[in-house]
């Protein structure tokens, strides 16, 4: 593979508040030029491509995705790592959403057992896992054969999305998220270039007469590719867990190394959003039981609250399965298992769960620990849960609706 000159990086880097101008440019963008070295294609991309399985009758397990790609639907190409802050290079497959698919409003559903505040509504950038490949995303569950988690789709038409969220805006409405349930908010951002053509709408009353919020979700470190730009309206989450916990769970490739930026360096970039002026919140979702977990989390929160950090909100979550067949489908595409094996869950709403009991005493532990870390410096950040029912949000005393959502 072709070394990629620093000096082109930069000038790459500082083109990023362009909203019209993506990071890979034109020399870049050809992925055939990446593939064509045999050096590449032996050392690099036999460590981050996966081998899918068959399905129950004998297809490849990716054959949907091979049908769009053959149809020309769906466009591969390769993202170098420099553009996605990642130490290796990602696949994706460029498409483009029609206009009528491009907001996705959350349904409202006030059931007991599965409740979820219809606080939002998704602008849907792409479609499936991320790409970060995390061995238990729901997303692979929602689309079974129809997306490869390591390779996600990722819409273009950028152009389309801008004129659907202007009108979107002149109205009353809901917050609405980046891609929060269906993609990564900034991983591709040097790619297509999303945050940077909406935050603007949001910031100014003239765009956005309502003060409607438009709500980040990474796991990403590209908060670099935010600078410069307004802050007003927009809310910048971080998921993340204490390093052993996510060293279990998210995506590694092929060779064991992790996909994922580590906990220290998104710690450090959620600091530099503070500094820039956003409004910053954490997610710590999904909380895994594992030896001295208790210890584990206490630890975490009292060396972020020490190093300064200031979250406005902190949304908790168990882990947690839509389906059963959840890992079992990340298998049949070719992903590792988890260094972790899941105790029984339990069907409860719509999701398997762990024991109610066990949640429970687990937000109690969790939350005191917050309170106690951040209490130290004066300012305890809203602690919320997600997707929990309301008699486990009565138990541990956490009965608002102000989730990272809102």
């Amino acid at each position: 593979m072709e070394a990629i000159d620093s000096n082109q990086v930069k000038y790459q880097r500082g083109i990023t508040n362009d909203p019209c101008t993506t990071l890979v440019n034109q020399q870049l963008e050809e992925s055939s030029e990446l593939l064509e070295s045999s050096q590449f294609r032996d050392e690099i991309l036999n460590k981050v491509r996966t081998k899918p399985g068959l399905t129950e009758d004998g297809k490849p397990f990716d054959h949907v995705v091979k049908e769009k790609v053959a149809r020309r639907e769906y466009r591969l190409e390769c993202i170098p790592a420099e553009i996605l802050g990642t130490v290796r290079p990602m696949e994706v497959y460029r498409a483009k959403r029609a206009k009528n698919g491009i907001i996705k409003p959350w349904p409202s559903n006030r059931d007991d057992e599965s409740y979820c505040p219809a606080h939002w509504a998704d602008i849907a950038i792409g479609r499936g896992a991320c790409g970060f490949r995390c061995r238990a995303c729901f997303l692979m569950l929602t689309h079974r054969t129809f997306c490869d988690p390591s390779r996600h789709v990722l819409y273009e038409n950028v152009d389309d999305y801008e004129q659907v969220v202007r009108k979107e805006l002149m109205k009353p409405g809901r917050n609405l998220g980046l891609g929060i349930d269906c993609s990564d908010s900034l991983l591709y951002e040097g790619v297509i270039g999303h945050a940077r053509r909406m935050i603007p709408l949001f910031a100014t009353i003239k765009t956005n007469p309502f003060g409607r919020k438009l709500i980040l979700l990474t796991k990403s470190t590209n908060i670099g590719y935010l600078e410069g730009l307004p802050t007003t309206n927009v809310l910048v989450t971080f998921s993340l867990n204490p390093e052993p916990i996510a060293d279990l769970w998210e995506g590694k490739w092929n060779d064991g190394l992790r996909t994922t930026p580590s906990i220290k360096d998104r710690l450090t970039v959620s600091a530099k959003a503070q500094q820039m002026g956003f409004e910053v919140r954490l997610r710590v979702d999904p909380i895994l039981p594992v030896n001295n977990w208790a210890d584990l989390y206490h630890d975490f929160f009292i060396n972020a609250a020490a190093d300064g950090h200031r979250p406005t909100r902190i949304t908790l979550g168990t882990y947690r399965e839509m389906g059963r067949s959840l890992l079992a489908i990340a298998a049949k595409w070719g992903l590792p298992p988890m260094e972790w094996t899941p105790p029984k869950l339990t069907k409860d709403g719509m999701h398997y769960h762990l024991d109610e009991a066990e949640r429970t005493d687990t937000y109690r532990r969790l939350a005191d620990s917050i309170r106690v870390a951040w209490g130290r410096h004066g300012a305890v950040p809203i602690i919320a849960l997600c997707k929990e029912s309301k008699a486990v949000r009565e138990a541990v005393g956490i009965v608002h609706n102000h989730c990272n959502c809102e």
